[in-house]
């Protein structure tokens, strides 16, 4: 028993430094990727920036596209945790306030944790990162399908998963703008609230006559 104990902790450190070594890898190429643009990202500038050894870099991901991968999936997910806690907390009295809300405060959170230009700049120009991308768009219709069986819609899922992927689409829209206009005006996340509950109405309108009687 005391040999299991000693090599488990022993097993423990070592992980730890390879989760921070990932990680200084990862937050190296996300940085060269904002001072010098996608394209600029190479294992050497990696290396360069973070002062970790090529060789090591491959000792933990198979190529750059690997690293931003990693990066561009687990931001995506923290951002799709944040919205389906938030999703559960809209009633249906007041689901377009709340709705509004919501969408600002992911928005906010988003770039908070680094989720921005570059990244989603990284999933046009590396094709391996479209699949991510396409998981992530299906997982955010399924929450938006959730969310308006939750408030009552009478809607077949397939519809309110295909609406999922319009309303998701508007985000793409947002980066869409500020990339054309080179801003980040709050204009284009509020158009995307006003079209999100224009788009969103129609599902709900058997509810929301229910409730004017």
């Amino acid at each position: 028993m005391a040999v299991a104990t000693h090599s488990g902790s022993k097993r423990r450190p070592v992980q730890a430094r390879s989760q921070k070594m990932k990680m200084a890898i990862m937050e190296s190429t996300h940085a060269v990727m904002r001072e010098q643009g996608v394209r600029a990202v190479t294992t050497n500038a990696v290396a360069a920036h973070s002062g970790i050894k090529v060789g090591s870099i491959y000792d933990y991901f198979p190529n750059k596209e690997a690293i931003i991968a990693e990066i561009y999936e687990e931001k995506l997910a923290q951002v799709r945790s944040f919205l389906e806690a938030g999703s559960e907390n809209i009633e249906v009295q007041n689901w377009q306030t709340q709705l509004a809300t919501l969408i600002r405060d992911t928005w906010v959170y988003q770039l908070s944790i680094g989720l921005d230009r570059t990244i989603v700049d990284a999933a046009y120009y590396y094709e391996s990162l479209f699949p991510i991308a396409q998981q992530h768009a299906r997982l955010i219709a399924s929450n938006y399908a959730k969310l308006l069986c939750r408030l009552g819609s009478t809607w077949p899922q397939e519809q309110l998963l295909d609406l999922g992927i319009s309303l998701y689409t508007l985000v793409n829209a947002n980066w869409s703008y500020w990339r054309l206009t080179g801003s980040d005006h709050q204009i284009a996340i509020e158009r995307q609230i006003v079209l999100t509950i224009t788009l969103i109405a129609p599902a709900l309108e058997i509810v929301a006559n229910r409730a004017s009687k």
